[in-house]
């Protein structure tokens, strides 16, 4: 990795001390304007961007990790915040946790924010796929400019698989959900997920299709709604699908969310979980727990993620040419009655 370009590496190009700089930095007027357009002009092409931290005056490294997740309330990514804090405590690293709404704008926002703090190191869950051509040099321009170790983590996209990362087999889940739900002899299932233009999506999507494809049963397109992982969405959808006739006699729900969308439609009809319709759900619902609802549910471990990322992290950190890597969790089935 690049040696990282400090403040005394600015003041030795303009040719000028390390406090001209600092007053530069600081808007002191005490500097000659050509001197400080000089110093400006350095920052710029070394695209330098002022620490908000004062050991960055010194050169000093940083002991903070920038992470950036999609969904900062979803109990899922909270999982993983904690994962990642456990490991990053015992090796005395801070934390600074951004959000992005699954919005590529903010996602662009927190990278050049981080950058600003010049962190450690970064684990980052892409708010979208960014699946274009200037999509994907935009956002690996940012990515670079970081010149940190990277672990990517949840989502996979085609456009960064040159960094660690840590992820579920969504696919294997959900055709493994599906499998298990013919076993228990339903062959009409429906599928609750988001659009193709995801990647999450389409790996649910793949491994309900290879579940009905090795079983030998038709595909009813009018039973797989693509919509997003929001709740009101999946409510929305469910309505319809429990109101149709000759209705799927089971369902999958691709994310915790989703679940809890498809449950307050059935249960606003006066339905109950099993008895009128079956569901596997991606994501434990700790709540269900305390309730004993017999909701059946795909765990993926999200401490066990972000403990994985943050130990990742932290080996890129300390060996930078050690060779890429990619740990694959496999999720579990927690099945009740079907």
């Amino acid at each position: 990795m690049p040696k990282e370009f400090t403040i005394n590496d600015i003041a030795r190009e303009a040719g000028v001390s390390k406090a001209t700089v600092s007053r530069v930095l600081n808007g002191s007027a005490s500097v000659k304007p050509e001197t400080k357009e000089r110093i400006l002009n350095i920052m710029k092409e070394q695209n330098f961007s002022p620490s908000a931290a004062a050991r960055n005056l010194s050169g000093r490294q940083s002991d903070t990790i920038g992470v950036i997740v999609p969904e900062v309330d979803n109990p899922f990514f909270g999982d993983i915040l904690r994962g990642i804090t456990e490991i990053a405590d015992k090796s005395n690293y801070m934390m600074i946790c951004c959000n992005s709404d699954d919005s590529a704008e903010k996602d662009k926002k927190a990278l050049l924010m981080l950058k600003g703090h010049r962190v450690r190191g970064l684990i980052y869950t892409p708010a979208v796929d960014y699946t274009t051509k200037e999509q994907q040099i935009s956002i690996n321009k940012l990515l670079k400019d970081l010149n940190v170790p990277i672990v990517i983590m949840d989502r996979q996209t085609d456009s960064m698989e040159e960094y660690d990362g840590v992820f579920f087999d969504d696919e294997k889940a959900m055709c493994e959900a599906a499998k298990a739900l013919i076993h228990a002899g339903h062959t009409k299932i429906g599928l609750l997920n988001a659009t193709m233009d995801r990647v999450l999506a389409r790996g649910r999507y793949r491994g309900y299709e290879k579940a009905m494809r090795e079983a030998g049963l038709p595909m009813n397109r009018k039973y797989i709604f693509e919509g997003d992982y929001r709740m009101t969405t999946a409510y929305n959808f469910s309505k319809k699908l429990l109101a149709m006739e000759n209705r799927p006699t089971a369902v999958l729900t691709c994310n915790n969310r989703t679940s809890l969308g498809f449950l307050k439609a059935l249960y606003e009809r006066g339905e109950r979980l099993s008895k009128d319709i079956a569901c596997i759900g991606l994501d434990r619902i700790e709540a269900f727990d305390i309730i004993n609802n017999n909701f059946s549910y795909i765990e993926r471990d999200g401490n066990q993620m972000g403990r994985h990322a943050m130990n990742l992290l932290s080996d890129r950190v300390a060996y930078p040419q050690m060779p890429l890597k990619q740990i694959i969790l496999t999720p579990v089935l927690k099945i009740h009655d079907l």
